[in-house]
Formats: C-alpha cells, structure tokens, sequence
C-alpha cells in the first residue's frame, strides 16, 4: 500500500496515472476508491493544493467518462466523486492549511449535518421514502430470487438508512484522509502522523452540540428524526477522539498493543462501542486525559 503512494510522488504525471487507474477499477471494485481518495490527499498535503485538485478532476473525469460508456448514466460517477474525492480533497486542503486533524474532521461532520438537513427538508419522512424504493426497487428482485424477507424487519431497517450514510461518510472521509496523511508521514516525516493523531481534539463547540442535541432528544422523544441523525453524526467524530484517546494512552502507559486489537474487535462487533468511546471523547474535552497523564508519567 505504500509502494502506491511512493509510485505516486515519484512525479506529477505518476500520480495523475495511479489515481487514473484506480478510478478506473473502482467502477467495477468500489473499495479501490479508498486508494483514489488517499492519492488525492496525499498529492494535496505534500504537493500542493493545484495539484492535489488536478488529481481530483482525472480521478473524476476517468470514474465519469468509463461509468457512462458502461451503463449510460452519469450519476453512479457523481456520487463515487462524492463518496471519496471531492470532500477528502476539501478536508486535504483544510489539513494542509491548519495542521489540525481535528479540523478536517469537524469539518467533515459539519457537511454530512448541512446534508443531513437539506435532506430532511426536501425528504420531510426519509423512512417512508427509503420503504417506497425499496419495495419498488429491490423487493421485487428479492421475491423472484426467492429470498424471504420480513417487512416488519424492513421498515424498522428504513428508519436507520439515512442516519447510517451519513455516519458512514463521515468514517469513510476521515478515514481516507487519514491514510493520505499516513502515507506522507511515512514517506517524508516518520513518527509525525502518530503525534498528529495523538493531538485530535474537537473544539468546544462540538461538545455544546452534543449536549444540545442530546436534551432536544430527550424532550422532543421518539420520532425525532432529524434530531437523532444529527446526533450520530456527532458521536462519530467524538468517537474518533476516543480512538486517539486510546492510542495515545496505550503509548503513555505501556500497555501491549492487544489492548488496541481488542478495542477494534469490541468497536466491530458491537456498536455501543462506539457510543462509549465518543463519551470518552466528550468527556476529554474539558478533563484533558492525555496532557494528565503525560504529566503523572514525568
């Protein structure tokens, strides 16, 4: 993996054909596209700016030209672009201009909550919506396969549709980003990319809005949709600070790194997991776990 990215800083011309051809196979094999974005990043943060956006329109241009001469449809290509070029750029840019993971992650949850609410006021009841193409779309293929299928399950899976996406895209974006800028700590600073992570911590603000969240959840209860995805959004970023937060503390005390496989195996197979790690995260914005324990160890 990071032969691709040392292929791709060999020149400009290396990098536009690595993420030209990777484009190209994400059509058929989406998870190529992680290594598309993490170009497009990594050719942002090293290189510069201009550089890292000529990727992003090669990448595009290829996943939209080969996706319309295989199926004679641009959108399939509008939202690869979308998925892991155009926002794992913006975020390249805003790392590169502030040295913050942090910030490119907040700004990843600002999008998918703007997203979130654009959705909602043109879609006022997105799980009556995802239900309707569901059995317009898929039902019918499942039935003449042959596949069983609850509809009671179904219409409670609806309800977690748009929440899901946009928690994923926030993963799936920060994720990438964080590839890119592995590989350029490995490339050109070896040992910057663990204190880079080490040092993600969300502003204030992010803390406010989960607990203003968090009451318009208990008052507003059950059916509040909008409220309930937004909240998602917020537990993921919170999450990843949990994550670092978890990293840096096995490095501070020592501990063996199965602590970590563990972590990463409970985060998988559970996803209370999750909420516990972004409560942690929630919590380190004003205790500062790390800097105490830094200072206990000295």
């Amino acid at each position: 993996m990071l032969g691709i990215a040392t292929y791709s800083m060999k020149g400009p011309m290396q990098a536009l054909i690595a993420v030209s051809l990777f484009s190209a196979l994400s059509v058929w094999i989406a998870p190529f596209g992680l290594l598309v974005g993490a170009i497009i990043a990594l050719v942002t943060l090293r290189v510069s700016v201009t550089d890292g956006f000529k990727t992003l329109v090669w990448g595009a241009v290829v996943q939209v030209l080969l996706t319309v001469v295989l199926t004679g449809n641009y959108w399939p290509a509008t939202l690869a672009i979308m998925e892991y070029m155009l926002p794992v750029w913006v975020m390249s840019v805003i790392l590169r201009q502030t040295n913050s993971l942090a910030a490119a992650l907040q700004f990843a949850m600002l999008v998918a909550g703007l997203g979130l609410i654009g959705f909602y006021l043109i879609i006022p009841n997105p799980s009556e919506w995802w239900l309707a193409l569901f059995t317009q779309h898929i039902a019918p293929i499942l039935e003449a396969s042959g596949v069983e299928y609850q509809l009671e399950l179904m219409t409670k899976m609806m309800n977690l549709v748009t929440m899901l996406l946009a928690v994923f895209a926030v993963t799936l974006w920060f994720s990438i980003l964080t590839i890119g800028r592995w590989w350029q700590s490995e490339l050109y600073h070896p040992g910057q990319f663990k204190i880079d992570f080490y040092q993600l911590r969300l502003p204030k603000t992010t803390a406010y809005v989960a607990i203003v969240l968090a009451i318009l959840g208990l008052v507003l209860g059950e059916g509040n949709g909008l409220v309930s995805d937004l909240t998602a959004v917020v537990i993921v970023g919170l999450m990843f600070q949990g994550i670092a937060i978890a990293h840096q503390t096995v490095a501070i005390k020592k501990l063996h790194r199965v602590w970590l496989v563990g972590l990463y195996i409970l985060l998988f197979i559970f996803p209370q997991t999750m909420l516990i790690l972004a409560t942690i995260g929630l919590v380190d914005i004003w205790m500062d776990f790390r800097n105490r324990w830094k200072k206990e160890e000295l």
